[in-house]
């Protein structure tokens, strides 16, 4: 088990500026190395292209390793978490982390930037949670000598009850995420504070939160971006027939977010677009279509 200070130390160096090195070295080749000329959407990692069971993942620092998960078997909703490490040009045959439990379900891996640590959500019963059936609450592990630390409890108290999801981080070590009701009948946005021993409490993020008002719109998952100065959200407009989730932006414009617009049609199609997520140094949003493919497309194809 890490100790206090162990922890945490994420915590202190998201708020004090120090960090971790990424191994990566200049010129050598990574898992965006191709697209580092693109204008355009592209495929991202045929390799892990599971039909129906392609789901949101993170990207280590030097772009070297993918962290995801997957469901156990189509009718199941239990999770399963994969990493699958770059090599020879191309993505390898994914394997399962050594700190999975086959008892518990995991979901939603996150490396936390210039870190050795990883976040995820897992039922993994919680010290204060004495539910029946124990909910998806966030954890923390450590990555020590291509091992995986004992999984700890992020150490918040609110919405242990509840299903919580889709996470995303920005420069300052905030989390953003979505949260729903145990009974589902209920979806609000969160976000949580770095603070130099663990995190603040879970507090309302009120702009997606009141873009949910829109009686024309169900608004699915969203992300904030490194910088916390624009967010990708997805939406559903129920104005139009046949109507699909989409990907919409949203600006910081002084201290108020702009109303989203949706994103180009060469990112959103017929389908479902979906688990966007921005790469550590905003680059890139990485996102799924129909839950079967990854695609990739640079922030400034689309971001003014």
């Amino acid at each position: 088990m890490l100790c206090k200070k162990g922890k945490f130390k994420v915590m202190i160096w998201l708020l004090g500026g120090l960090g971790f090195l990424t191994c990566k070295t200049p010129g050598e080749a990574h898992g965006l190395s191709i697209f580092e000329n693109s204008r355009m959407v592209s495929d991202f990692m045929p390799e892990l292209w599971v039909p129906d069971n392609t789901y949101k993942g993170s990207l280590s620092d030097d772009y070297q390793t993918f962290y995801f998960f997957r469901k156990a078997s189509p009718e199941s909703e239990k999770y399963i978490p994969y990493l699958s490490y770059y090599k020879n040009g191309a993505w390898q045959q994914p394997s399962i982390p050594d700190y999975y439990n086959e008892s518990f379900s995991y979901t939603y891996q996150l490396r936390v930037p210039k870190t050795p640590d990883l976040v995820f959500l897992s039922n993994l019963r919680m010290k204060t949670d004495t539910a029946q059936k124990p909910n998806y609450n966030f954890w923390i592990t450590t990555i020590s000598g291509g091992r995986f630390g004992e999984p700890e409890e992020l150490g918040y108290n609110k919405l242990i009850r509840n299903y919580n999801s889709q996470p995303s981080i920005s420069e300052k070590g905030t989390l953003y995420f979505t949260s729903n009701s145990p009974d589902w009948s209920k979806t609000y946005s969160y976000k949580m504070e770095a603070r130099t021993e663990g995190y603040a409490e879970p507090e309302l993020f009120l702009p997606v939160n009141t873009w949910r008002t829109n009686t024309d719109w169900i608004v699915y998952e969203y992300c904030v971006s490194p910088r916390e100065d624009y967010i990708i959200v997805c939406i559903e407009d129920q104005k139009h027939e046949n109507s699909s989730p989409d990907l919409y932006i949203s600006y910081l414009e002084g201290t108020d977010w702009s109303l989203p617009e949706k994103l180009t049609d060469d990112i959103n199609t017929g389908g479902v677009e979906n688990f966007p997520v921005i790469t550590w140094d905003g680059k890139y949003m990485i996102f799924t279509r129909d839950f079967s493919q990854f695609k990739i497309v640079p922030v400034q194809h689309f971001k003014k």
